[in-house]
């Protein structure tokens, strides 16, 4: 059984929802994955969980779990619930707030064996698809299938 993990930039259009929908479903059927990581800071994150909240309706026995990087209300509220069950990773709270959402990603991406990103050419999510890239994990970059929609160039 494999574990996905999802990581994109915090501006993300929702007109990426088919294609994140699409390939996360190619997930499932053909590479088996049972479990997905996605984070809770910005809109990748939120049209992630949307896609994977759907595909638990089709398939409901796989997990999905919104991986905070703050406990709730510390930092920011939520502005509105995660769809998905949440894990709050051990030690996070040790990390000062400001590298939480690094600690958080490599945290996700120490137990997933493929990565869905939509990164922007300039931020940490480019950096963390490299990092998985040069760590042996299946890199999926969806702006490739998205490119007419890629809001970076």
């Amino acid at each position: 059984m494999a574990t996905c993990m999802f990581i994109g930039n915090h501006e993300a259009s929702d007109k990426i929802y088919l294609t994140l929908l699409a390939v996360t479903e190619e997930l499932i059927l053909t590479e088996k994955v049972s479990t997905f990581y996605v984070g809770n800071n910005g809109a990748f994150d939120r049209i992630a969980q949307k896609a994977l909240f759907s595909l638990k309706q089709k398939y409901p026995e796989i997990k999905a779990y919104t991986i905070l990087s703050y406990i709730p209300g510390v930092k920011t509220p939520f502005d509105r619930p995660p769809l998905l069950e949440t894990i709050y990773p051990d030690g996070l709270e040790k990390v000062p707030m400001r590298y939480a959402i690094n600690h958080r990603n490599r945290w996700m991406l120490e137990r997933s064996s493929f990565v869905v990103a939509y990164p922007s050419p300039f931020g940490n999510s480019s950096k963390l698809a490299a990092k998985a890239r040069l760590s042996g994990k299946t890199v999926i970059d969806i702006s490739r299938e998205a490119n007419d929609i890629f809001p970076f160039r």
